[in-house]
């Protein structure tokens, strides 16, 4: 019928759309940026296989800010990004401080595997560390231009 709006879920993220979900750092509510990021990769258009990688990835990009972090009173922020050739993503963890008694070597050995996962599910990630603050992030790109 002429005048009704679109169907919920129908519209898709183009060139320059920008979303951001900020949530309490705990590992638990990690689920939560998970199915963000399957939503808007179904709404930029990446198909199933590259929507799980990223599901995946964002997962592995979350547990990647918070490792060697006590973040009881922290924020995880996810920043997603589209542009014609790629999604980017990033997870920056503030007001946290370092986690008390871990062992690093426990750290790195939980980094690097986080580091793998990334390397086989995205085209470039990275993680950096700056004031008190954590930021992973991602790139993935798509075959073609996205949306």
């Amino acid at each position: 019928m002429i005048g009704e709006p679109e169907a919920v879920g129908t519209e898709t993220l183009g060139d320059g759309d920008r979303v951001v979900l900020t949530f309490p750092a705990r590992g638990d509510l990690v689920v939560l940026a998970r199915l963000v990021a399957s939503a808007i990769s179904a709404r930029v258009g990446f198909d199933i296989e590259e929507l799980e990688d990223l599901r995946l990835a964002v997962g592995e990009l979350c547990l990647l800010a918070l490792q060697g972090s006590d973040a009881r009173h922290g924020d995880l922020q996810l920043e997603f990004t589209i542009s014609g050739e790629a999604l980017d993503i990033s997870c920056t963890l503030g007001g946290a401080a370092p986690q008390s008694g871990s062992r690093d070597e426990d750290r790195n050995a939980a980094d690097e595997l986080s580091e793998q996962i990334l390397y086989a599910l995205v085209d470039e990630h990275g993680r950096e560390q700056e004031d008190g603050s954590v930021r992973a992030w991602l790139r993935k790109r798509r075959k073609g231009p996205l949306a």
